[in-house]
């Protein structure tokens, strides 16, 4: 059994917050590709990591959510998948403290599955066999499969983790609207239906991440409580996003209104607890205080 997992069987396990915003904010330009700047501004990557892991964070995820071959070919990188995606996982290897864990952090494509796209299932595996490979190379603990929208893309992702690296556990986040009938993914992918599939597939860990906010969250984990005995993970986002005249991104939520309802996510039976866009490394210190880790 994988480290983390023995943990959280102890007491609450708490992830990271954004990784694009804070580069951004420390000097990388926006619009660029933010995996590209694991070779440009490792210095600011790791950084940002030991922010992370400095404010209560037990698992860093690797600034790698764009990094298979098919979404770095729209950057013209789709050649360096390999050795970006193991970049990613040394920087955070790098400044983690006794204790913590490389979280590999594997994202959409961007692309679309017959009949909507042009690409298979096999595409798919193939593309997130070479990223997740790069990640096992430069020492990621796990693999978290995060920020998915359809389910059929999710599965080919979690296959490739089986194939490519067997001994990590892997942790898969869905991000779902709240609709009247319940909480469904962009493409029409029902909770429970999710969950299900991804247990078939042996994901360890199940849980959900991005779109909705921290009170929203409260409600999507008591129905990820319902449909599974795995261990869940949850990430929010830290309110809903406003854009300045300059075109920046602001998020309202203070980390105080985060942290008391990720408290009342942690009661629902959650271990594993993290922010999305707009959470910082103080919204996780102030988490970290909330649960008494302070």
């Amino acid at each position: 059994m994988s480290a983390i997992l023995d943990l959280a069987r102890t007491r609450p396990v708490l992830f990271d917050g954004a990784i694009g915003t804070e580069l951004m904010k420390r000097g990388f330009p926006q619009g660029s590709c933010p995996e590209l700047s694991n070779l440009e501004y490792g210095d600011l990557v790791r950084a940002v990591h030991g922010d992370y892991f400095a404010a209560g964070s037990d698992a860093v995820t690797t600034n790698s959510l764009g990094g298979s071959r098919i979404k770095l070919d729209a950057a013209g990188l789709a050649g360096r998948c390999r050795e970006l995606n193991r970049a990613a996982a040394e920087h955070v290897a790098a400044v983690r403290p006794a204790g913590g864990f490389v979280a590999g952090s594997v994202g959409a494509t961007g692309a679309f599955l017959k009949p909507e796209g042009e690409y298979t299932e096999k595409d798919f595996e193939e593309s997130y066999a070479e990223q997740i490979a790069g990640l096992a190379e430069g020492g990621s603990d796990l693999v978290i499969i995060e920020t998915m929208f359809d389910l059929r893309e999710t599965l080919c992702a979690l296959a490739a983790s089986r194939r490519a690296a067997p001994q990590l556990p892997v942790f898969v986040t869905m991000t779902y609207n709240k609709t009247p009938r319940g909480f469904f993914t962009m493409m029409g992918d029902r909770l429970a239906d999710c969950v299900a599939a991804l247990e078939r597939g042996g994901a360890e860990v199940i849980g959900a991440n991005c779109t909705l906010m921290s009170a929203d969250m409260i409600e999507l984990a008591a129905a990820l409580r319902a449909a599974t005995r795995r261990p869940i993970l949850i990430q929010p986002n830290a309110g809903q996003p406003k854009v300045d005249a300059e075109g920046r991104l602001s998020y309202a939520q203070t980390a105080e209104e985060f942290a008391a309802d990720m408290v009342r996510i942690e009661a629902a039976g959650v271990r594993f607890l993290g922010g999305c866009c707009g959470t910082t490394p103080e919204t996780i210190r102030c988490l970290a205080r909330a649960l008494g880790r302070a």
